[in-house]
């Protein structure tokens, strides 16, 4: 069923599986998530390996292997994480530039951002910070950009650096307030910088606990 619908060029098939995925995930399935993304992948590289998918099928393509890298990540699985991201680099290295085919934003960039928030999921602060801070990503969307910054945030925040994780999720909330102020990770990060900083807590750490409603 996938290769005959892929034969006709339906890339959106599996770009709305991308979008599955995510959903998934949100709903802690990730069982599910793990076999829709596979299955999805499965798919796209049986036509790739027989008749070489257009540069809008990689992008598809790579961003499955991110989803595929956010869901082992969730689950703990460091070793599946890091084979996604590595296997994303690689499809991305193909395409040679950042794209946004099926507003996916699929790239060099936005895999390194991608191996930014992974580390942070799996508890590496220091590799999340060494990768995240020599990205430029300027050239990616608002949305992008903020995610970026909140999971350098989340990051600096692991790490108990109260300052620096405050100024990255300023900048991000600046960029893209919504994400900052409803995703459940920014919100969890800013709570824990509260309860670290007690009674000294910064007034600009309290206003965005507020904004974030993160200690209700």
């Amino acid at each position: 069923m996938w290769a005959a619908e892929l034969s006709g060029n339906n890339l959106h098939v599996c770009a709305g599986v991308f979008r599955i995925v995510h959903a998934f995930v949100r709903l802690r399935m990730l069982g599910q998530a793990e076999h829709a993304a596979t299955t999805a992948i499965q798919a796209l590289e049986t036509i790739d390996s027989r008749d070489g998918l257009p540069v809008e099928g990689l992008s598809v393509l790579g961003s499955l292997h991110l989803a595929l890298a956010l869901v082992h990540a969730r689950g703990h699985d460091r070793a599946g994480a890091r084979a996604a991201i590595d296997a994303a680099r690689q499809v991305a290295r193909r395409i040679g530039e950042d794209r946004n085919d099926f507003d996916l934003e699929f790239g060099v960039t936005n895999v390194e951002i991608q191996a930014v928030s992974t580390a942070v999921e799996l508890g590496d602060a220091g590799e999340a910070l060494d990768i995240g801070l020599a990205i430029d990503a300027e050239g990616l969307s608002p949305e992008r950009q903020g995610r970026l910054l909140m999971d350098l945030g989340r990051a600096h925040a692991q790490r108990r650096h109260t300052g620096e994780a405050l100024a990255c999720l300023l900048r991000a909330e600046a960029l893209d307030p919504e994400t900052i102020r409803t995703h459940v990770a920014s919100r969890k990060a800013i709570r824990e910088l509260v309860l670290v900083e007690g009674p000294g807590a910064p007034p600009e750490l309290m206003d965005l606990a507020e904004r974030a409603e993160a200690l209700e």
